[in-house]
């Protein structure tokens, strides 16, 4: 349609003057400058994706042109007020486009769902009431899993042309930790009612190849905690300063027979973990919650399939009623 090849006629020609900046900057580069090279590829490609992301997302160029009344997500009639930009942070850096802005028309003085005002072009495209993208808080997600907030912040801002603080980081973390949480959750409901409804059965039907070495670790640490942030003890509220809470922490993983001999036990070989096994699960919870999160990791690892040890035969060193 005509205003859509408005558009893509605009992006080419935005696209064009982007890469005629390229080759002019690379001529002003010595043969075998790489490293600078490099960089400008990568600042222009980057630039270009702010640039298509813009051009695809600004409803300005869009066919049909939005409406002057539409019924709102609370229900009310609206009308169009007018197009607002609005500023995304994303893999490419931050980005700038412009959306229709409608409010309600009639709004009543008790009526506490009414958002009065709503982008709905925000809903389409996931980012309502946020202006992070998806693939940021995937990719900020996945470092605060292996690095500190602080860490997490400035690796991802070393390769992508954002500013991002600690505290942004831990937020745009929080929901994803929540939903791995209730998917670990529901997961263990369900453990526990099976093994309530088969504590007698055996599970050598389904057994694969036996694991050798399968080792179960649990330890706790006790982490200090901003006031207001978690429930407190009367005797918590009356004393000044921050509040401590334990963290379980547990590690479960396949070993073998290493190379070095016990200091302690005199013939005996320490053991090593294999390559890749270790897998940890950690969680700030009541007592008699953690065990079970610990005893379904154990399952997950193989648990099923470990060779009886020490004459005692197979078991898992967790009491799941009292949590230890």
């Amino acid at each position: 349609m005509e205003t859509n090849e408005q558009r893509k006629r605009m992006l080419r020609e935005a696209v064009r003057e982007e890469l005629e900046r390229f080759f002019e900057a690379v001529d002003e580069l010595a043969e075998g400058q790489l490293e600078q090279l490099e960089e400008q590829v990568v600042k222009t490609s980057q630039q270009l994706g702010r640039t298509l992301l813009e051009g695809v997302l600004d409803s300005r160029l869009r066919e049909p042109r939005p409406a002057a009344r539409r019924e709102g997500s609370c229900g009310h009639r609206q009308r169009l007020v007018g197009e607002r930009p609005k500023e995304l942070l994303t893999l490419v850096g931050k980005v700038r486009f412009v959306r229709p802005y409608y409010q309600c028309l009639e709004v009543g003085e008790q009526d506490g769902t009414c958002t009065r005002g709503e982008a709905p072009d925000d809903v389409v495209w996931g980012v309502h009431e946020r202006r992070t993208t998806s693939g940021v808080q995937r990719e900020i997600s996945y470092l605060c899993g292996r690095l500190t907030f602080e860490e997490a912040a400035e690796s991802l801002c070393r390769h992508v042309p954002l500013g991002m603080s600690a505290r942004q980081a831990l937020s745009l973390m929080r929901p994803v930790g929540e939903a791995l949480a209730m998917a670990e959750d529901r997961q263990v409901q369900s453990l526990q009612a099976q093994a309530k409804q088969a504590r007698s059965q055996r599970r050598e039907e389904r057994q694969t190849k036996e694991i050798e070495r399968l080792y179960i670790e649990l330890d706790g640490v006790l982490a200090r905690m901003r006031r207001g942030s978690v429930p407190m003890e009367k005797e918590e509220r009356q004393r000044k300063g921050d509040v401590y809470r334990e963290i379980k922490a547990g590690a479960v993983f396949r070993a073998e027979r290493g190379s070095k001999r016990s200091e302690l036990a005199p013939g005996v070989y320490v053991d090593t973990p294999e390559p890749d096994s270790v897998r940890y699960v950690a969680r700030r919870t009541a007592k008699g919650g953690f065990a079970w999160l610990l005893y379904q990791l154990a399952e997950q690892c193989g648990l099923s399939q470990a060779k009886p040890g020490g004459g005692r035969g197979r078991r898992c060193a967790l009491d799941l009623e009292s949590g230890r």
